[in-house]
């Protein structure tokens, strides 16, 4: 009997720490996941919860979702998908099922494979649609309340091509659909069409650069609508290609965050990109060394 009183006691304290640890508050809180090689970055404010990205893992970003979001708390506002990169995106799919999704948003840099048609069956089934975005739009996240307002800048990529987007419809025909993720195919880079988000709390500024390299962000400087930047999240996991030293001393980032895979067999992320950020004065943090990285904004 004895052993028992202790163990309800021990599943009392443990429930009552876990409420406690999750516990929202009017502070907002970025959490870089640690997904391995991939990204995941959850956006917490109050009640209210921005993801962007989801790995290439559904076991390790719903591990992520569960340490950092209320257990009682359902829903997602609002989910940012970056680019269509397995590793940016196949973890979304157990996110879907799981949680209750109000809006999701995406750009038009998409390509044939089998993460994206698993996500257009699963979007279909949770009858979630899909939203364009483009440079110049902005995204404001309210939760129920009327509180916990998240802010958003789309800062790339410009001019939609909304036809590419409507592939996460099940209405379209599967022909049709194929016809415009080979002609997708074949614009390039895509990771050059990848969303970048500028994101607006407490007097911080926060770019969140997905999978962008060296050609969106030398537009993005000749544009001029670049600020300077108290958080960077690094592109392309720290990739040689982005992270130019011409952009980095336009934003002049006090802090970068390098979502990346321990051991990867890209090399990421490479010397000359720690390099760079190191000469800008940037306080690196990355997640092959230090797990999930949590900052308060």
């Amino acid at each position: 009997m004895k052993k028992y009183i202790f163990y309800v006691i021990g599943l009392v304290l443990g429930l009552v720490i876990v409420v406690t640890i999750q516990m929202p508050t009017d502070k907002a809180k970025m959490v870089m996941c640690d997904v391995g090689q991939g990204d995941a970055i959850l956006i917490i404010k109050g009640k209210t919860q921005v993801l962007i990205d989801g790995g290439p893992s559904e076991q390790k970003l719903l591990a992520c979702l569960e340490k950092y979001v209320p257990f009682y708390d359902r829903t997602i506002e609002l989910i940012v998908l970056s680019n269509t990169d397995s590793d940016h995106m196949s973890g979304l799919g157990a996110v879907v099922d799981r949680y209750e999704v109000m809006q999701f948003v995406t750009a038009d840099g998409v390509h044939s494979s089998d993460a994206l048609a698993k996500m257009i069956a699963k979007l279909a089934k949770a009858g979630i649609g899909v939203k364009g975005i483009e440079q110049g739009d902005e995204i404001r996240v309210v939760g129920a309340t009327g509180r916990d307002k998240l802010e958003f800048k789309v800062l790339w990529p410009p001019d939609l091509i909304e036809e590419n987007v409507a592939v996460f419809s099940d209405q379209m025909d599967n022909t049709k659909r194929e016809q415009i993720l080979g002609v997708s195919a074949k614009r390039g880079n895509l990771n050059e069409r990848s969303v970048v988000l500028l994101l607006l709390e407490d007097n911080k500024k926060i770019l969140l650069t997905g999978d962008s390299g060296d050609q969106a962000e030398k537009v993005m400087i000749e544009q001029g609508n670049l600020p300077d930047i108290d958080i960077l999240k690094v592109g392309h996991h720290g990739s040689k290609y982005a992270s130019t030293l011409e952009f980095l001393e336009k934003i002049r980032p006090e802090r970068a965050v390098i979502s990346v895979g321990a051991k990867n067999s890209y090399g990421h992320p490479t010397m000359e990109t720690l390099q760079r950020l190191k000469q800008v004065g940037a306080q690196v943090s990355r997640t092959d060394q230090e797990g999930a990285i949590v900052i308060e904004l």
